[in-house]
């Protein structure tokens, strides 16, 4: 007996089940696969924004129980703030330096373990993927024991290979203090991009690096020419990572340098501490929060419209 296929139409008229129809036949996956996610969501994250937005309205020190509402006057006070100015370009330039520093060495580390350019690939992965594990807090005062001008172990290297004139104080000159931190930073974050990076090389259709090879093409050239436009969505999402860990850098300031010499360390989430916890301007905190939030999203839309643009399309 032959068996008839349903008509298209038939399959239109066939009902579908509704959405509340649907979570009563799944409860264990509405439960836990919809509801809870969007309660703990709604706990940790949503609240917490809705609440720093609400406060920004606000003048508060944090001891009295009543807070006092002045609508834009923290956002006003901040366009004319100088500190504010100084801790975003601050943040700017540290996103620079991780960009080029930390997510480019993690590409190159990465396709040299997919090429089979780096002996012992395991350890070499092992090796570079730890400091992410880290707590920044223990990356700073182990730096501040490498770095430490007295007694440390690079200046001591430096001297002991006649390179004793590159030795400065690393945190104490305000010329280079930042980006002595941008560095540290950056050993600490290489491991993420490298991760990143090396799963997405093994996606990479293998008869594409092949074809290059036979064309010639050097390990320079395939990694420029063939990866780094195969790994557009890689990338997107490894750039909206970078720029989200370095507008919430605050550990390494905390601990290394507080903000000296003369405030040319400060950066935004740092400042927010200061404004929050040393000046009792809970409100004016708030704000700097805000600000921080306005920043991240604005740059990771950017990042998203340039990068992602046409990325699937490779």
């Amino acid at each position: 007996m032959i068996e008839v296929a349903p008509t298209m139409s038939e399959l239109l008229q066939t009902r579908q089940p509704s959405l509340f129809e649907f979570a009563r036949a799944h409860v264990l996956a509405t439960i836990f696969g919809v509801v809870m996610p969007l309660v703990v969501f709604a706990v940790f994250v949503g609240y917490p924004i809705v609440y720093t937005v609400v406060l920004s309205l606000y003048e508060w020190n944090g001891m009295t129980p009543t807070k006092t509402f002045v609508g834009l006057a923290n956002y006003q006070y901040m366009l004319q703030d100088r500190y504010f100015y100084t801790a975003l370009f601050n943040n700017l330039k540290w996103l620079a330096v991780t960009l080029v520093f930390p997510v480019c060495l993690g590409l190159v580390i990465a396709y040299g373990l997919r090429a089979k350019i780096l002996p012992f690939p395991t350890l070499v992965r092992t090796v570079i993927f730890f400091p992410v594990t880290m707590s920044l807090i223990s990356v700073g005062l182990m730096f501040l024991l490498i770095l430490n001008p007295l007694f440390g172990a690079f200046d001591t290297l430096l001297q002991s290979i006649g390179l004793g004139g590159l030795v400065m104080e690393w945190f104490g000159d305000y010329r280079i203090a930042l980006y002595t931190l941008t560095v540290v930073s950056g050993w600490a974050f290489t491991g993420m991009p490298m991760i990143f990076y090396f799963a997405g090389l093994g996606d990479v259709p293998k008869d594409t690096f092949d074809a290059a090879r036979i064309e010639g093409a050097g390990h320079a050239r395939m990694l420029i020419q063939v990866a780094v436009p195969q790994l557009r969505p890689v990338t997107a999402v490894v750039v909206m990572l970078t720029i989200f860990e370095s507008l919430r850098a605050f550990d390494l300031i905390a601990v290394m340098t507080k903000g000296a010499p003369f405030g040319t360390t400060n950066v935004l989430g740092y400042l927010v501490y200061l404004e929050s916890f040393w000046n009792s301007r809970f409100g004016y905190g708030a704000a700097l929060s805000v600000a921080i939030l306005a920043v991240s999203v604005g740059l990771a839309t950017l990042v998203t419209r340039t990068l992602m643009k046409g990325a699937f399309d490779v």
